[in-house]
């Protein structure tokens, strides 16, 4: 049974990396010919409607207690809606291998933020895996636009940027996050309440920009947005789930190895679309390497 209870937060926190793996590649499926609106409004939507569901069948009516929940709504300002946004425009520029591991800084922007609001003290250790993380997004990122593939062709620079604004959006979250999960609310209504904040949000601006008419797929691009939309929404329950179970220095780790998943998925199945060269894979490899560095020993 020890051994069980062990083991379980660790494959709990690596089905979460691989959830999280399949939506950044469903979704850079479905955008070759949908709108990046349709792409996050759907999955969102998907989140909210597969979430409170879920909700509602395990919990039960909790809605009394929602002044509780004001730190998820906060969050969801941030992610998964800018987060989000800025990553699937930044996977339809650059790709899913380009964008993810420069999306993962985000522990570097939850150091910082850290050490500047919480008072936390950065080790050695952390210090060199936030190079790490740096440095392999650096190399990733200079691959951007050097490629020949078919749908990524030749891309300016600054798009780079598009992941680099969803890494801060991340970071930012995860503050909000920390204080409403330390209030006691369950895992799955905390998911629930941070992607209707972000789907909210991102109906008041498509509503706002006039782009619902932008809002449209094929049957098949929409069976690709509802599988991306219930893995984005798996993946944050199952990693709360290891935190219930696991120290953050364990699990978060784990839950950042999602792009050597997405570089495995992506290879299995769009390597044509993809850039794969050393580079990018010593990269992806450094940033993973940075970022367990960065969440195991950053803060001391």
């Amino acid at each position: 049974m020890s051994e069980l209870s062990a083991v379980l937060p660790i494959g709990l926190a690596l089905l979460s990396a691989l959830m999280f793996a399949l939506t950044f590649v469903f979704v850079r499926v479905g955008v070759k010919s949908a709108s990046t609106t349709t792409a996050l409004w759907v999955t969102l939507f998907i989140n909210v409607v597969f979430l409170w569901g879920w909700s509602l069948l395990a919990h039960g009516w909790q809605f009394e207690h929602w002044w509780q929940w004001r730190y998820f709504f906060l969050s969801g300002v941030f992610a998964p809606l800018l987060g989000r946004l800025f990553q699937f425009l930044g996977m339809a520029r650059l790709g899913a291998n380009i964008t993810t591991p420069l999306t993962l800084t985000h522990p570097v922007v939850s150091v910082v933020l850290a050490v500047l609001f919480l008072g936390e003290e950065v080790t050695w250790l952390g210090l060199v895996g936030a190079l790490m993380v740096v440095a392999g997004s650096v190399v990733v990122g200079m691959q951007g636009g050097r490629g020949t593939t078919r749908s990524l062709g030749r891309v300016s620079r600054i798009y780079l940027l598009l992941p680099l604004c969803a890494s801060l959006s991340y970071g930012i979250s995860i503050v909000f996050r920390k204080i409403g999960i330390d209030m006691g609310t369950d895992a799955v209504t905390a998911a629930a309440v941070t992607c209707t904040s972000s789907w909210l949000f991102a109906t008041l601006y498509v509503v706002a920009s006039g782009s619902v008419g932008e809002i449209r797929c094929s049957r098949r691009e929409l069976g690709f947005f509802v599988l991306a939309g219930i893995f984005s929404g798996l993946g944050p329950v199952l990693l709360y789930a290891a935190l219930q179970f696991e120290d953050l220095v364990v699990v978060a780790p784990l839950a950042a190895t999602t792009p050597l998943f997405v570089l495995l998925v992506s290879y299995l199945f769009i390597r044509a679309d993809e850039i794969f060269t050393p580079q990018v894979f010593a990269g992806t490899v450094a940033t993973v390497a940075g970022v367990i560095l960065v969440t195991a020993y950053g803060l001391a």
